[in-house]
């Protein structure tokens, strides 16, 4: 089995380093494993060396030995003084030690560059850009420059117009919502949709204004009935029931009738294309 070389550091927690004396002992000791010895990051002892072993669990073991060994035998530092240990390959080390020690930033005209705006419109995104926050300054917030531009490419959408996010709706829910939206604007759905045949025969005409449709009373179990209280849920549609000026136009039987009428947020989730559909230029994030 060819062996790989690793990278063994080792922690001790304690109070003081020790003298130059014994650390350049250790040095000499541990010289054919290219040992260091410095403070750890939380004030304690770091000692590292470099090995060639069959796997890191083997590197681990070995490097710990040898570093304990080197150790008591200076009098130095009790077993259970070390407080843990670390083991990696030689090349992530090298990779680790080109990183810079502090990452790359960014306030807020540096998110506006990164996500293609302007500064006002980066100001709005601040809520959004919480997970990549440093630290709040006295001239405005600093991010992790990387967290921002995952943002930018996975999150943030420069593109005019209305944004969306998708509402899961089932084959007779989709139906439902752009036959209505079809039957208000005058055009045709496709009758190949799934579910289009019950909407169609729900579907009595147009009433009101011209935009609201009025849909055929429906049993409380029946999936047309199901796919319009999704609707509702959803802010998809409004409804009302038909006013008595309108009864007295209709034959009998459709007392119970709904009129039924798209939201603007209904129009951008229909596929059907309403004259209301697009016609403002504001960005939706719903």
């Amino acid at each position: 089995m060819s062996q790989t070389m690793y990278n063994v550091r080792v922690e001790f927690g304690v109070r003081e380093t020790p003298p130059d004396t014994v650390i350049t002992a250790v040095h000499e000791d541990l010289a054919r494993y290219d040992v260091s010895v410095g403070s750890s990051p939380t004030g304690g002892l770091t000692v590292r060396l470099f090995l060639e072993a069959d796997s890191p669990v083997d590197a681990g073991t070995r490097g710990v030995e040898y570093i304990l060994g080197a150790l008591l035998k200076h009098e130095v530092f009790q077993p259970h003084q070390m407080t843990g240990y670390e083991v990696i390959t030689e090349e992530e080390f090298d990779r680790r030690l080109a990183e810079p020690l502090v990452p790359e930033l960014a306030g807020m005209t540096e998110v506006a560059q990164i996500t293609g705006t302007t500064t006002s419109r980066a100001s709005q995104l601040r809520a959004r850009l919480a997970p990549y926050l440093v630290q709040e300054l006295a001239s405005g917030p600093v991010y992790l420059a990387s967290g921002v531009r995952t943002f930018a490419e996975k999150e943030y959408s420069r593109k005019p117009g209305v944004r969306r996010t998708e509402i899961p709706l089932t084959p007779i829910e989709r139906a439902l919502l752009d036959s209505l939206a079809a039957a208000a604007a005058g055009t045709e759905v496709a009758s190949t949709a799934a579910g289009h045949q019950a909407v169609s025969d729900a579907i009595e005409g147009v009433v009101g204004n011209g935009h609201q449709v009025q849909l055929h009373f429906q049993p409380a179990d029946s999936e047309v009935t199901a796919a319009l209280d999704t609707l509702l849920e959803h802010g998809l549609v409004r409804t009302r029931r038909i006013y008595k000026k309108e009864m007295e136009k209709m034959a009998a039987g459709h007392e119970d009738d709904l009129v039924v009428s798209l939201t603007g947020k209904g129009q951008r989730h229909s596929s059907a294309i309403t004259p209301a559909a697009g016609a403002s230029g504001q960005e939706d994030d719903r």
